[in-house]
């Protein structure tokens, strides 16, 4: 392990003292000092990781590495909760919250993913001169997909129907509501300031907010988004405590949903078990419903977002998608709601195809999350890669520095890069789906592909648990080495949620790429026109037109500025306090239908 000053960790780079050096500068860092090191500080100690079996040595020491949960205060506005707590207090939380995530809601969340992709889509036909039978510009899609992952969990962990503008609750919702009409509302009713979806995305777009003014200071400032950001706590407070009466009632009466109160119901009822209800009370059953919104909200909205902009990105990606696509859905006619695709039949046989290599693909490049604290307690000891063994000082803090394993050459299949920079040392910076279906090439899980070490095959819930190694069974993806791989985190306190998402992820992206191709808009660097029709789709026409008159080498040219354009701003303008997003410019996409409308090719 190599030993260093911050100031010599510093020099000539952004560093260390950067929260997010490790996005910036992935690897080079540990390049040079190694995949373990050790910054000296006056400040104290700060032990950088990038190595997969240091990673995994720590993860799995639970009561020797614990979590530092002074850093997630802004988090446990309602209540501590499941990643605010830790020891037995986050036993108990984990015993009771695990039970919230199983099969039954997988299969909610499942036809819901499918139907909110469905809705997202007819409202970005609704936009400007969009329509569905023409293209569809959309210059950010992070509102829409945010939107849509709100809906998912709100519909399939709470039972509340959340509705698109201009979207009203059918005959059938009316009747199986149960009371939550209130909360699937356009306009907020009664005592309430806000409704229930805006008061959501008030809070998870500004609970930093709340970390940093209380609500009395908030009164005070000149500022209108912390006064906002804590409207919107005290009308959700008041709605989560209506939900849980509701929900309450209806388990009672035995009137309870059959598919919609899996998150919730666990909760309520360790809070009634006169076993339990000391360790868990009614403000925990609102701590956690607040953390399952927060987290399985922005994260699933941030990977939905960079994996559209990456297959636009990677037009040949798209294509091969699009062909997976159609070979594994073909007992499915187009005109089939496929809201009828089987659970989890189909979502286990997507995930474990390219398009699981894609979503992982993703998930490597930008991860929500791009450093995972831990803090030592008392001296430890820990084996490095080179089979040194030392001493680690007692309070060493520590990072697990999640966009630098991801790219470290060691324990990934890379080659030359073909996308971007030839002259680049690897593809590791490179949305490469391919990578995850080299195959491994004897029974000891050594992967014989260029570059990568100890890789070998294994299926979309070996992912999603963290399993890895030569034992894994049947195989069709590519998993990394233990703690090479940290999406969802790593060991013990791996997401709850991961497999939540992932189903996610998978129907979403299904629903949209089968019937649409994605392409970066590049009208930005086309000379300027007169102003074109906006209706009927006249300004797509248009542009379809002039893309037909250019010349190929034209637009090969054209495409190539807007791929630049998109990845100096997936490089440079990419940060957020509490998740990894566009913070800065956004990529701006174009939507089209499959088989006639795309502009540019391979």
């Amino acid at each position: 392990m190599e030993l260093i000053t911050t100031g010599e960790a510093y020099s000539g780079i952004l560093g260390v003292l950067d929260p997010l050096w490790a996005y910036r500068t992935p690897y080079s860092l540990f390049a040079k000092y190694g995949d373990s090191f050790l910054v000296v500080s006056p400040w104290g100690l700060y032990l950088a990781n990038a190595s997969p079996s240091v990673i995994h040595q720590i993860a799995t020491r639970r009561t020797d590495w614990v979590k530092p949960i002074e850093h997630y205060s802004v988090v446990e506005q309602f209540s501590s909760n499941v990643v605010t707590t830790e020891g037995s207090t986050w036993r108990d939380h984990r015993k009771i919250t695990s039970g919230s995530f199983n099969e039954k809601s997988n299969a909610v969340v499942w036809k819901e993913s499918i139907r909110q992709a469905q809705e997202m889509v007819k409202t970005w036909a609704k936009c400007d001169s969009n329509g569905e039978d023409s293209a569809m510009w959309v210059k950010d899609v992070y509102p829409d997909a945010a939107t849509t992952s709100m809906h998912i969990i709100s519909r399939s962990g709470f039972g509340v129907k959340l509705l698109w503008p201009g979207e009203e609750l059918e005959d059938e919702d009316e009747a199986d509501a149960g009371g939550y009409e209130r909360f699937s509302s356009h306009e907020p009713k009664g005592k309430y300031t806000m409704t229930f979806k805006e008061s959501m995305h008030t809070i998870l777009r500004d609970v930093i907010w709340m970390g940093l003014f209380s609500r009395k200071w908030s009164e005070r400032l000149p500022l209108e988004r912390p006064k906002k950001v804590w409207e919107g706590f005290a009308n959700l407070n008041s709605y989560l405590h209506e939900l849980l009466e509701l929900k309450k009632n209806a388990i009672r009466d035995g009137t309870a949903e059959k598919d919609s109160l899996d998150l919730m119901a666990p909760l309520i009822e360790a809070a009634s078990n006169t076993e339990t209800t000391t360790i868990f009370t009614t403000a925990n059953i609102l701590g956690n419903a607040f953390i399952f919104l927060f987290a399985g909200h922005e994260t699933t909205a941030n990977s939905l977002t960079f994996l559209l902009v990456f297959l636009a990105l990677n037009l040949p990606a798209q294509r091969r998608l699009q062909s997976t696509l159609d070979a594994i859905l073909s007992p499915y006619p187009k005109g089939q709601n496929p809201q009828e695709w089987p659970y989890p039949s189909m979502f286990n046989t997507l995930g474990n195809s390219y398009l699981g290599a894609c979503i992982n693909e993703q998930l490597r490049l930008i991860a929500s999350v791009t450093m995972i604290p831990k803090r030592s307690v008392g001296p430890q000891t820990l084996t490095l890669d080179d089979g040194r063994t030392v001493r680690v000082p007692g309070d060493t803090f520590q990072h697990f520095c999640v966009p630098s394993v991801h790219r470290n050459p060691h324990y990934w299949p890379h080659k030359t890069s073909s996308l971007r920079d030839p002259a680049a040392k690897d593809d590791l910076n490179d949305f490469v789906p391919e990578r995850w279906l080299l195959p491994s090439t004897n029974s000891n899980g050594e992967n014989a592909k260029e570059g990568g070490e100890g890789g070998h095959q294994t299926t979309i819930s070996d992912l999603e648990s963290g399993n890895s190694g030569p034992d894994i069974g049947a195989a069709t993806l590519f998993n990394p080495p233990r703690g090479a791989f940290l999406p969802f985190s790593h060991g013990a306190r791996a997401c709850l949620g991961r497999r939540f998402a992932m189903v996610e992820l998978v129907g979403v992206m299904a629903t949209i790429m089968r019937d649409w191709s994605v392409e970066l808009d590049v009208r930005d660097f086309l000379p300027p026109s007169p102003p074109s029709e906006k209706q009927g789709g006249g300004a797509d026409r248009a542009f379809e037109d002039m893309m037909r008159a250019m010349e190929e080498a034209g637009k090969r040219t054209l495409y190539a500025q807007a791929q630049d354009r998109a990845w100096t701003i997936l490089e440079q303008e990419l940060g957020g306090l509490v998740t990894l997003q566009c913070v800065g410019r956004k990529v701006p996409l174009r939507f089209c239908r499959r088989g006639g409308g795309e502009v540019f090719g391979d």
